[in-house]
């Protein structure tokens, strides 16, 4: 059975070990039925649980002895389900279908995955405003609002970033660190990553996940700013196979943007991009976009919608993408910006921040 978390890495995640403890978790769920069963899982792929409980006038209870805390799901074939973690105490947790009304609390880790979710629902709903405003066909907004739109998708992205960050570097001491780490890394650039990574305990630096990303962000950072863009030969929206530094060459600053059409924050991100080229192309600057798309008629469509005048490329392998890959790329939007000669001189660069060093780079 897979179980449809939104926004959940694709395997539980244990923490640091601890002192083996009993846990004990008291739970209200009144979505379920006398006699029904709340499974709890460590194993988000399969479902398969570890311990469960039985409902009895919409409260249930579970016990047992855990190693290291770890993130799981408690969940019913119904679907309800709600994620905590489990460790050392008494967990408290409310499963409801309203997101907002889902709780957990009673233990430490649980009080501050409690903190984190309740800023991810507050930003999200902002963020699904604003998509609803830029994406809704049903709207009709001038492009100066869709501008708006997108800007305000941006900031909250933004804000969200910068207020994990803050949690992560507040708890670098603890497992709660180590799992900002791992659970929000794609909220983070590359040397942040490092710095936050360095700055574990040394028994936290050890945990396999960690290890992991740091390997991945090394390799990632050797294709870094300072370094050499390496070459690649893809093909076209037309099929016709280009060299990318061919095409690099022929101007003083490229900026890379890899992209895809079912990507809602790269679609928000594009009339900023799609102004910043209109504006400083004939000055030297030039946009070359790298699809991670698999579907060329959704790619071709989205290019022509969104207004791409510029060079498209894609091998139509989606997150397998050969560019990408290289460059380590694991989330999108991604952009590297790149001199005539294959340079790179940023990455991770978007709104305000992009436009900036664009024209900063062109005096």
């Amino acid at each position: 059975m897979l179980l449809k978390i939104t926004g959940l890495a694709a395997a539980g995640i244990m923490l640091a070990a601890c002192q083996s403890d009993s846990y004990k978790i008291n739970g209200v769920c009144d979505l379920v039925s006398n006699g029904d069963t709340i499974f709890i899982t460590n194993d988000f792929a399969s479902g398969k649980p570890f311990a469960h409980g039985i409902v009895k006038d919409g409260k249930f209870s579970v016990e047992g002895i855990i190693d290291s805390p770890t993130l799981c799901i408690a969940y019913s074939k119904s679907g309800a389900n709600t994620t905590l973690f489990v460790e050392p105490g008494t967990v408290e947790v409310t499963i409801s279908d309203n997101p907002s009304k889902s709780k957990v609390g009673g233990t430490p880790m649980n009080e501050k995955w409690q903190t984190i979710m309740d800023s991810t629902l507050v930003i999200g709903a902002e963020i699904n405003r604003a998509g609803q405003l830029l994406y809704n066909s049903s709207h009709n907004i001038s492009p100066e609002e869709k501008s708006a739109a997108a800007s305000r998708i941006q900031n909250l992205q933004n804000q969200f970033s910068k207020f994990i960050k803050r949690y992560a570097e507040k708890n670098i001491n603890n497992s709660f660190g180590m799992f900002m780490l791992i659970y929000y890394q794609d909220a983070f650039t590359p040397e942040d990553l490092l710095s936050l990574i360095s700055r574990l305990p040394d028994e936290l630096k050890k945990n396999e996940d960690i290890q992991n990303i740091y390997a991945e962000v090394k390799k990632k950072t050797e294709v870094g700013v300072g370094g050499l863009l390496p070459d690649f030969t893809m093909n076209d929206i037309d099929g016709n196979p280009v060299k990318l530094r061919d095409v690099i060459s022929r101007h003083k600053l490229t900026l890379i943007d890899f992209w895809a059409s079912w990507c809602g924050p790269c679609r928000a991100e594009m009339p900023h991009v799609v102004a910043l080229y209109n504006e400083h192309k004939d000055r030297g600057f030039n946009v070359i976009g790298i699809s991670l798309d698999e579907d060329k008629g959704k790619w071709t469509s989205a290019v022509k919608s969104l207004g791409m005048k510029w060079l498209q490329l894609s091998d139509l392998n989606g997150w397998h993408n050969q560019i990408a890959v290289a460059m380590g790329v694991n989330s999108i939007p991604h952009t590297v910006i790149v001199d005539k000669d294959g340079k790179i001189l940023a990455s991770g660069l978007r709104g305000e921040r992009l436009r900036d060093f664009i024209i900063s780079s062109l005096e």
